[in-house]
This record gives C-alpha cells, structure tokens and sequence, in this order.
C-alpha cells in the first residue's frame, strides 16, 4: 500500500467542467511500477497539477494530476473501511486477517494486527470503524463482542467498551445498509457514541425485518457512566417509507439506512420520502430540514433492475457472499434474470436505493452518493451531490473508482481498485489547501 499527495491549485467550487488537467496515466503507471519494486518505504515528489475555472456551484470533475507516493504495504486483500486520527495517522480495515493496518502522517508503517477468532485478543466479527474515533484513538465494532474495541495501539494492552445494557442488548445493533454486508455506522457525537439499536427478527418476514433496520433508534451511548438514551426514534420522527413502496409477492424494498454526525451537536438523517435531509441536535430536538435536488432517478429498466440485484442472487446460487460466478456464467444468469422481472419502470424504481452512501466533515459539508444504475449491483458511481453548510448544492465527479470513505473539510479518504502487480495495495493522498479538496486513497488492488 502506498500513501500519495496529489495537488490541485484553487478551490474546489470555483472548479467545473473536467476540473483537473489529468497528467496521464502512463505517468501514473509508471510511478508505481518504480515503486513496486522498491523495499520498505518509497517516497516520490509530486508537483501541481492544472485547473480551468467557472461557476461556483457547476459540476466538478477531478481527476489525478501528479502522485507523491509515502509509504507501502503488501497485506491488504479488500479495504473495508478506514479511519483518520487527529495526529494525521491512518488505520485500514482489511477484510481478512490482520485486520488493520496502520500508518503514520508521513506514510511510514505502524504495523498491521488483528487475529480472527474468538479468543483473548481475536475479532471474531470486526464491522466498522467508530466514525470521529474516541479520546484520539481508532476503535472498532466488533458484533460478536458487542464492543467498541481499540486498534490503534497494537502494542498496548487490550482496551475495549461494552455495549452490553439493558437497553442496548446484544443482536441488537445491525446494519442498515447492504444484506452482503455486516458493517455497522456508529459515530462519535460529542461525549457519547451514537450507535443504530433494532428490535426486528426474521421471524416477523424479510419485508418487516428489512423495514424495522431502516426504522432503528439511533441511541446515544456514554462511555464514561455506562449509560443509554434515546436519541432519534427513526421509525417515529421519519415518514413511513412503506407507502412509496409498490408491494409484490416475496418482494422486499432493498433501502439503505443513511445518517451521519455533521459537527459535535448535529446529526443528519436522509429522509426518502420527504428527500430531504433531517436534523437532530445532540438532545434529540429537530432542526430546519435541508431540500435536496429531484432524485436520481423514478424509473428502472428489467436490465438496470437485474444488474442491481444481480449480488444477492449470486450469493443464493453459490451459498456465500465471496463466491463468484464464472463470467460465461454471470452473463447467463444476469439475461435470465433481465427476462424474468416484472413490472413497470416506476414500480422496480421504488424497490431500489436512490442514494447508497452519505457522509459529513467536520465543518459541516455533507456528501450523498446516488445509485449508479449503469455500474451494476447496489452501489454508487463516482459522481456525489455535495451540500455545504449554507446548502447549496453542488455535483462533484470524484476519480473513476475511487471508493470514498471519510470526508474532512480540506480532504476524502477512501480506497481505489488498480490492476497492477496482484500483491500491490496502495493508499493515495490528493492534497490541496484551504478548501481545495484533498482526496487521500487507499488503493485496492483487484
């Protein structure tokens, strides 16, 4: 993995059009085959790249202009989340053991950590990162603890906060977002820890059981006392999302549950049927709504459709989430499958996420990610909506693949699949100052 630094000259809302004059990628390929052949560390300079004005508000495309490259690993297999601490230090979520792996501000290693079992030490079912971190340091969810566990000091002694109350029980905390996955947002407001609670069972059926995630409490947990509390009853303060929703036999909505803290008081809640964007101060109370722009899109095509939900089929056929069709295979079945819906555009539309990831910096900024229907699978495209604090709207094209996972004020950080040498994973870092935009990516290798 490496850490790069690519720089753009003027702020992001005074950039339209293609933004970023892109230095190339044989430039970019050529850096990281120099690279990929150095041992330990390899740093190389970057230089600024160019940059075509326009309307403050227009669309943004941005593209990678130069790399500095600061640091290397080789143990990432899938980047499933990542944090950033206050001292400029990064931790990654690998989807197999170790599971994290960590590095400094300059790019130099930390280590990488993390047994899989259910032994002293292990994580059995590591989520996701706390969102905001907690008293400077990186910890994580692990579901079959119940626990908020430390990461970011491997060589200290084991540190972890129970969730476990009688208002929190364990099984209660589950994600609200994909059904192939297992992470969980939880985020740091303030002193308390805000964590989704659902009482639903599958007993009660899929579409019910889906429906009671989407309508979780969001509680505010205090570390300190031990202590729970209601913070937003989602299924109470949000319109019931169920009447936009065109009912067939076995059919269930596939909705993502999206909220994120926007500040040390404030937490954002996306509102389907309203498409607005519902604030709720650190006591519960509401604040004025923000309007979004038309949705995405209100009708879907049998083909877009199958593609969206092509995953969770493959995952029935082959009994796993990990398992991949052959691609003679996957073509066969995504045609049978294009052939076999049923129903009028508007009617599959209401079935589908409009928008499948929302985040918050620190100063406010938010960022939604609609679904891109022609990318396949329930998952965005590299176009965001950005809404800043006084709530004008702007669309933002971020680089071709380029999966975001945290946003701050100056910078995006997130992970970026490439095709280069199979045991390469990478981590980029696009800085700008002020409010140029910084992108730091983690690459993935696929």
């Amino acid at each position: 993995m490496r850490i790069v630094r690519l720089r753009f000259r003027r702020p992001l809302a005074s950039q339209t059009g293609t933004g970023i004059r892109n230095t190339g990628p044989v430039e970019l390929l050529t850096s990281l085959r120099v690279a990929a052949f150095l041992s330990g560390a390899a740093f190389l300079a970057c230089v600024e790249g160019e940059y075509v004005g326009g309307e403050p508000g227009a669309p943004v495309e941005l593209e990678a202009s130069t790399i500095e490259v600061l640091g290397s690993s080789d143990v990432l297999a899938v980047v499933r989340d990542l944090e950033v601490l206050s001292d400029g230090s990064v931790w990654v979520l690998n989807s197999s053991a170790p599971y994290f792996v960590g590095f400094g501000p300059e790019g130099e290693s930390l280590g990488a950590h993390g047994r899989a079992g259910r032994g002293p030490d292990e994580f059995a079912m590591p989520s996701a990162f706390l969102a905001g971190g907690w008293e400077g340091e990186a910890w994580v969810l692990d579901l079959a603890r119940h626990a908020m566990i430390r990461i970011s000091r491997p060589d200290a002694d084991w540190a972890e906060i129970p969730l476990r109350s009688e208002a929190l029980p364990p099984g209660s905390v589950r994600t609200g977002m994909s059904m192939l996955t297992t992470s969980v947002r939880t985020a740091r407001l303030g002193r308390e820890i805000i964590v989704p609670r659902s009482s639903g069972s599958m007993a009660e059926g899929v579409l019910q059981f889906r429906l009671s995630l989407l309508r979780a409490d969001l509680v505010a947990f205090d570390p300190k006392a031990g202590g729970v509390r209601d913070l937003v009853a989602l299924g109470d303060a949000l319109d019931d999302p169920s009447g936009d929703f065109i009912r067939s036999d076995g059919g269930f909505p596939l909705w993502y549950r999206l909220w994120a803290p926007c500040g040390e008081d404030l937490v954002r809640v996306y509102d389907r049927v309203r498409n607005q964007l519902r604030g709720f101060d650190g006591s519960g109370a509401e604040l004025p709504p923000i309007d979004l722009p038309p949705v995405p899109f209100t009708e879907v095509s049998p083909r877009q459709f199958a593609a969206a939900v092509f995953a969770l089929r493959q995952a029935e056929l082959t009994g796993d989430v990990a398992s991949r069709l052959a691609a003679e295979d996957s073509l066969r079945l995504l045609d049978q499958m294009a052939q076999r819906v049923q129903g009028e555009p508007h009617e599959l539309a209401s079935y589908l996420p409009r928008y499948v990831d929302f985040r918050c910096s620190e100063d406010g900024t938010m960022w939604l990610n609609p679904l891109d229907l022609d990318a396949g699978g329930l998952s965005g495209g590299p176009w965001w909506l950005r809404i800043a604090a006084d709530e004008t709207t702007q669309g933002v094209r971020l680089p071709d693949r380029f999966d975001a996972l945290r946003f701050a004020s100056s910078r995006i950080w997130g992970v970026l699949p490439r095709r280069v040498r199979p045991t390469d994973r990478r981590v980029y870092n696009v800085h700008c100052s002020s409010w140029y935009l910084t992108l730091a990516v983690g690459l993935e290798v696929s």
